[in-house]
């Protein structure tokens, strides 16, 4: 059964820091606020293009802190939300940061058949959150990823790789500090330097080194292995590449790329073949693996590059079979 979010962005409401990497609007590509009669309107003309009645449709509140808005406000996004009487809908999820959770929060959200909340973690070293200007500390994750849980609400949880004083150690930390708090669900975000931003002023004095486009992607790669050896799926890995995301300017530095994820899977999947070829001693010769389709263009890599490092490197050929699945 296919799955569905139907994303409601509300950039930077309800949040009252500034964290350095932060430039919400430039990251979901959303200039303006989105209000409950908007919000409304947005979610009708999504479920007008869901054809399929054989599907599962969240309603996604995200861009913003969402449980830091005001509480009638916070009444009145979910009351938009649970008001479209379409089977299809199992619930709505939102994002939201961990210092914004208490009981009265969570008890409104039971109320509106709020299915997961997500919290921006990004990191688990309260020296790299201070650093960052995140306003709160690991523990306070603790607490709200306890507290979700007790009222029945799948917990998502999202990290951020190569934040300001972190390093790829630091991260797979974070990572392991994420899969101990059994969450449904996580995101791997690497960071970028957005303009507009206080990591841009740091990044331009010197103080600051984004992760090359290879570190980022052999750092989230590791934590992509240990989420799924836990168990925790992965739902997204790099931001969405929105037109405004894109525009020229507004990534100053970075790992940034528009298929951030799918070179994250290139290379576990080069890993797992070029150990497959080391075992067998495959020299000079086709070897076929047999895939569903869906997973074709991870084996073979983006631009074929995995197809061709196995060539150039020994001489195999790699074809891949199409299976069901």
């Amino acid at each position: 059964m296919r799955k569905y979010n139907i994303p409601i962005f509300i950039p930077h409401e309800g949040c009252g820091h500034d964290c350095v990497f932060c430039n919400q609007r430039k990251i979901t590509g959303i200039q303006s606020s989105v209000s409950p009669d908007k919000a409304k309107e947005e979610i009708a003309q999504y479920l007008s293009t869901i054809k399929s009645e054989d599907c599962q449709i969240e309603i996604a509140y995200f861009g913003g802190s969402f449980t830091g808005l005001d509480m009638e406000l916070q009444r009145e996004f979910l009351e938009a939300a649970s008001g479209f009487k379409d089977e299809r809908i199992i619930g709505i999820r939102m994002s939201t940061r961990p210092d914004y959770i208490n009981k009265e929060i969570l008890e409104q959200c039971v109320e509106f058949g709020v299915k997961t909340i997500e919290l921006g973690v990004q990191s688990a070293s309260n020296r790299v959150l201070e650093l960052n200007r995140r306003g709160h500390v690991f523990e306070d994750v603790i607490r709200a990823a306890e507290m979700i849980k007790s009222f029945g609400i799948e917990l998502g949880l999202q990290m951020m790789l190569g934040m300001y004083g972190s390093d790829p150690e630091t991260d797979i930390e974070t990572c392991r500090k994420i899969i101990e708090l059994e969450p449904k669900c996580t995101r791997i975000y690497p960071t970028l330097v957005l303009s507009g931003t206080a990591l841009e002023s740091l990044y331009i004095r010197g103080e600051y080194i984004p992760y090359t486009l290879e570190t980022a992607v052999s750092t989230a790669k590791r934590c992509l292995l240990m989420f799924r050896k836990a168990g925790v799926e992965v739902i997204r890995i790099g931001l969405y590449p929105g037109e405004d995301l894109r525009s020229e300017g507004n990534i100053v530095a970075g790992p940034f790329h528009s298929a951030f994820g799918e070179l994250v899977e290139n290379a576990v999947y080069k890993d797992k073949i070029e150990e497959e070829i080391i075992q067998k001693r495959l020299r000079d010769c086709d070897y076929e693996i047999i895939a569903p389709s869906s997973e074709t263009s991870k084996i073979i890599g983006q631009k074929k590059c995995n197809k061709e490092y196995f060539f150039k490197k020994y001489g195999v050929r790699i074809k891949v079979k199409n299976r069901l699945g």
